[in-house]
């Protein structure tokens, strides 16, 4: 990214299309971090987990980021690109003991995208969910964040944990609309 800011700006255009098709992951990814501590954000959880419903369901499709015109023809300034670009180079450097290209015979396959778009998908819906329950948004959104990073990253290992997050998460999300019906309450 930091390779593209070579004149006083660069278009928004420019870095969707470097992006190549991981867009969807890197925009879920950044639309979930203020859900991964445990207060809810009522309110504020609803359009941003829409927003990564569709996502997900872009990328299980296998479409690409879409933004629109207005959005592609902005142009940014180079030194802020830089900056940016610059502090997530040094975060990927730190992070690159444990996140790491694994298993990229399960990245090359078709499927694998879809099943994540998916993952991704029916997450984007649990954080849409107006739940005023401690760790309700908290769930999904370490879902999202962990199986579009393992895309970003091509690490199957943090995919395969994303699915497995994402597993949990439908138990504890169905325990919530099926205990009321059984006479039961949680305690939270």
């Amino acid at each position: 990214m930091v390779r593209l800011a070579t004149g006083d700006t660069l278009p928004v255009r420019v870095l969707v299309e470097h992006l190549s098709g991981r867009g969807n992951a890197l925009l879920a990814f950044l639309i979930v971090l203020p859900f991964l501590q445990p207060i809810p954000l009522p309110g504020v959880s609803t359009p941003f987990g829409i927003a990564v419903v569709l996502l997900g369901v872009a990328m299980a499709l296998g479409r690409p980021l879409w933004l629109p015109k207005r959005w592609l023809d902005h142009e940014l300034r180079s030194d802020l690109v830089i900056r940016v670009g610059g502090g997530g180079q040094r975060l990927l450097r730190k992070v690159e003991r444990f996140i790491k290209p694994r298993g990229l015979w399960f990245h090359r396959h078709r499927w694998a995208r879809s099943i994540a778009g998916i993952v991704i998908a029916i997450a984007g819906a649990e954080l849409a969910l107006p739940l005023p329950i401690v760790f309700t948004n908290t769930l999904p959104a370490l879902t999202i964040a962990t199986t579009a990073v393992g895309l970003l990253e091509e690490d199957a290992v943090l995919a395969i944990i994303g699915q497995a997050l994402f597993v949990v998460s439908l138990a504890v999300f169905g325990a919530i609309l099926v205990l009321p019906f059984l006479g039961l309450h949680l305690i939270f």
